[in-house]
């Protein structure tokens, strides 16, 4: 109990800083403190949720976008139904809770007008995005046509909307998509905002299926609308507990999944899903190590899932299923133990990593053979997905048994119920008491730092206010100006040659995806000896019969082998685009190389220049400079071969059919990788040009935004410097209350 006074003490302590925070609304940014108030009244309702006697268990799913968590739980908790739906698009994923009733129900809550409004807000400036950038190519196309002889199509919207929108922000594309998918249904939005629906009495899974579709569907009417939902069920599993499917980890919604990370706060315990046959990578790692222990989460299941997928990748040919399955888990537990053992090795190792150390290897499940198995018991038919792995499976490996039973054995899923559940709803009250005290740790340093970005803020704006009267300020900022100017020339050819580096990068990476093709093109040829018996005619008139013993050696080759060497290839592909563009192509040395060129411009032993007048200004325009990943989708290349042969083993003249169909698979791949790639370079390329022409003309918008903000205090210059005084002052005493309750 002392713990939890502990921690009252602590939202208390919070609160009241709060309070006090507001006396200094007109001296710094309000967004500071607004962003301050925002996590106390989140951490205070959330450790109120924490401390309710019966509080159940809060399990987040998390992971990757087409990590497969819906497959999971659909497995777990509906018994291979598929009553949770992918979303149409990463845009439109919501927010999934599954609780225990006795009397199954289903809620569905739309976004408020507020919500709505925000939304709207944000697709507007998508809108005045696109608008502006018409504005400038219909600008240049006038000039252009006015020394040239002949005309080509002005540009129209459509046309720069197509080749711009990838350069806008997420956030606004997001809230474009969904205003757009609202206006093309003909919903009266006042008829649901804010309210919610509820679906009772189902008395089976297809019944909330075919409902829930509506709202959570690819084709649902209400899909742009849906906030989250609420499903309540009578299954034994979930009692005591509240599970909860999150958007994906690399959900472009919200950078970083925002609004996967703004739930955690809420969880307990989370399993982390990554695809077994590259487990877990850059995003899950991420989380590992920053948002896991930032949240206060110290439990976390690592889940290697798609299991059947991973199996498949194993390339040795003519073993067994036992073989494959035992050495691909071996393998695949290695992967896992070196990932997190780098995590582990870092000086600041939080403790939540070396919980889960602790807790490897990971649960494989394969969520597809459970949903088959249970098929197959029921007699209803397999999807095709399932349909063609278990085709695969019993094409690669001898003795594969898809009996339904050792399918449902194989998908781990009973054992995740049976084991991994029952062990966390047996230790609750020792996981919610860890959680309590882990919280507030991990919170310290959070609210510390806020508390920081506001005190330099405020000493900036008190030494700016006690120096100058208006046209000092004016004159400050014009001096900064001339400084910024001088360098602009050097700051627009370091961008500019960022460009050209990430075009040569880019280059060689598609000439090395495409020289990887020769490292998967071969095919081996086994050769095995008939022996047949044959009978020809001789003599007069063919009277006389003679046998004889023939020969032949029949060549074949295994159809799976192709198949895996496109897998191999698309597996090895990825990883030399990612982590050598990663590894080429710094962002953070490009930021390096354009701030120090900035500072260089300032005479930094000058007593009467305050580097904060340049830095915060800097540091914020920095912040919003981004270089887009490489994106590369490479599945279902496999139906390129199996569309052509239908058979496991070829022979013959099909073996250099076979050869030619997985050339030209594989060139076909190497080509959607180049397109990736080059679609990628496009798009650095636009935006280090962009950045080559503007970066300095933000950096003054920022500096004359502030100048504004210290006129207004000038007005009454005297009072306001006490009232400086006293905040920062305040401010150096609310760390300290704050860092007392660091454990």
């Amino acid at each position: 109990m002392g713990s939890l006074n502990q921690d009252d003490s602590f939202i208390s302590c919070l609160e009241n800083i709060v309070i006090n925070l507001n006396d200094g609304n007109n001296l710094v940014n309000s967004d500071l403190l607004i962003e301050f108030q925002s996590k106390v009244e989140n951490l205070a309702e959330n450790m109120k949720d924490i401390k309710k006697t019966e509080r159940v268990l809060k399990i987040g799913i998390v992971g990757e976008v087409k990590a497969g968590k819906s497959s999971f739980l659909n497995s777990l908790i509906f018994d291979g139904e598929t009553v949770l739906p992918k979303a149409p698009t990463p845009m439109t994923a919501a927010l999934t809770k599954l609780g225990y009733s006795d009397t199954p129900s289903a809620k569905i809550v739309f976004y408020t007008d507020y919500d709505w409004e925000k939304i709207e807000g944000l697709a507007s400036e998508y809108n005045k995005l696109i608008h502006q950038q018409l504005e400038i190519q219909r600008r240049n196309y006038s000039l252009t046509q006015q020394g040239m002889g002949y005309t080509y199509p002005m540009p129209s919207l459509a046309s720069v909307e197509a080749t711009f929108k990838d350069r806008i922000p997420s956030q606004y594309s997001a809230c474009r998509e969904l205003t757009r998918m609202v206006d093309e249904s003909g919903i009266i939005l006042n008829d649901y905002l804010g309210k919610t629906v509820e679906i009772k009495g189902k008395s089976s899974y297809s019944d909330y299926m075919d409902e829930l579709n509506n709202y959570v569907g690819t084709g649902g009417l209400f899909t742009p609308i849906v906030k989250h939902t609420e499903i309540l069920i009578n299954n034994p599993l979930l009692k005591d507990i509240e599970v909860v499917d999150t958007p994906g980890l690399n959900d472009p919604i919200l950078s970083r999944s925002e609004t996967t990370k703004k739930f955690l706060i809420n969880c307990d315990v989370v399993f982390l899903l990554s695809y077994a046959g590259q487990f877990l990578g850059s995003e899950d790692i991420e989380f590992l190590t920053k948002t896991l222990p930032s949240e206060g989460i110290r439990k976390a299941i690592l889940v290697g899932s798609k299991f059947d997928s991973g199996i498949l990748d194993y390339n040795v040919r003519n073993v067994t299923f036992k073989e494959a399955f035992i050495r691909s888990r071996k393998n695949f537990d290695s992967q896992a133990q070196i990932n997190v053992q780098s995590c582990t090795k870092s000086q600041n190792c939080p403790a939540a990593i070396k919980e889960i150390e602790k807790s490897l290897p990971p649960k494989y499940i394969s969520s597809l053979m459970y949903s088959a198995g249970k098929k197959m018991q029921n007699n209803k038919q397999l999807s095709e997905e399932e349909d063609h792995i278990l085709k695969q499976m019993k094409m690669r490996f001898k003795g594969f048994d898809d009996s339904p039973s050792s399918l449902i054995d194989f998908s781990n899923i009973i054992n995740i119920k049976n084991d991994v559940f029952a062990t966390l709803k047996s230790e609750k009250d020792k996981t919610i008491s860890e959680r309590i005290m882990s919280l507030t740790s991990s919170q310290t340093g959070r609210f510390i730092s806020i508390l920081e970005e506001i005190n330099i803020n405020a000493k900036n704006n008190l030494s700016d206010l006690s120096k100058y009267d208006c046209a000092q300020l004016q004159e400050k900022l014009k001096s900064l100006k001339q400084k910024l100017d001088s360098i602009r020339r050097e700051v627009k050819n370091i961008f500019e040659m960022s460009s050209v580096d990430a075009q040569r990068i880019l280059r060689d990476l598609t000439n090395d995806v495409e020289k990887e093709i020769d490292n998967y093109s071969d095919v081996s040829i086994s050769a095995r000896i008939k022996n047949r018996r044959e009978t020809e005619r001789t003599g007069f008139l063919g009277w006389k019969k003679e046998v004889y013993n023939v020969t032949e050696t029949i060549n074949s080759a295994n159809v799976s082998e192709v198949i895996s060497n496109l897998r191999k290839y698309a597996t090895r592909a990825k990883k030399v685009v990612n982590e050598e563009f990663v590894k080429l192509f710094d962002i953070n040395n490009l930021k390096r190389n354009v701030k120090n060129t900035v500072i260089g411009a300032f005479d930094l032993s000058d007593r009467n220049f305050n580097e904060n007048d340049i830095l915060i200004p800097l540091e914020v325009v920095l912040k919003k400079l981004t270089i887009p990943s490489i994106e590369i989708n490479l599945e279902n290349y496999d139906e390129l071969i199996l569309r052509q042969f239908s058979s496991g083993v070829v022979e013959g003249h099909q073996i250099s059919e076979l050869v030619l169909a997985q050339e030209k698979a594989l060139q076909v791949m190497a080509k959607d990788i180049t397109d990736s790639i080059l679609k990628t370079e496009e798009k650095i390329e636009s935006i280090l040009q962009e950045q080559a022409g503007v970066f300095v003309d933000n950096i003054e918008r920022q500096l004359s935004n502030n100048v504004e903000i210290l006129q207004k205090l000038l007005e009454d210059k005297e009072n306001n410097i006490i009232e400086y005084e006293k905040f920062i002052s305040s401010i150096a005493d609310y760390k300290g209350q704050i860092s007392k309750f660091r454990k």
